[in-house]
């Protein structure tokens, strides 16, 4: 595509190709959420167990069901809820054994160039949890 004359001069100083995801890693349609929470947690569990939506649904039938209201004719609301609360607890316990793992990997690679650094470390988060189960 060629250059509108207009733009000649401005043009020499631009890039030639301005596309830039906005949101990498995401497919269109879904959008940006400021998590409460730890923002790899939700994503997998919005990508491998169920979107927001899906839950929300889920659990407006537990409660209109507790609420008195049938559900539809082979529906079973409350085992839906239950089966996603399942599968969010592995996903966050998933996340905590990763965590753990990167932790531990991080400290191993920091002992073998500095010893004492890995000590200190270590002492200073022996003395928070020690400190808050007093």
């Amino acid at each position: 595509m060629s250059t509108p004359p207009f733009m000649w001069p401005f043009s020499l100083f631009a890039p030639g190709n301005l596309n830039q995801p906005i949101l990498p890693g995401w497919s269109f349609g879904n959008v940006s959420v400021n998590y409460a929470g730890n923002a790899d947690i939700e994503k997998d569990v919005v990508e491998k167990v169920a979107s927001y939506g899906k839950q929300l649904g889920i659990i407006a039938d537990v409660v209109l069901e507790f609420a008195g209201d049938k559900p539809a004719k082979g529906e079973q609301p409350l085992k839906q809820l239950r089966d996603i609360a399942a599968k969010v607890r592995k996903v966050k316990e998933e996340h905590k054994r990763s965590l753990t793992d990167e932790a531990d990997d991080a400290m191993a690679k920091l002992a073998k160039s500095d010893e004492a650094e890995v000590r200190r470390i270590a002492g200073k988060y022996a003395r928070k949890t020690s400190g808050t189960s007093a």
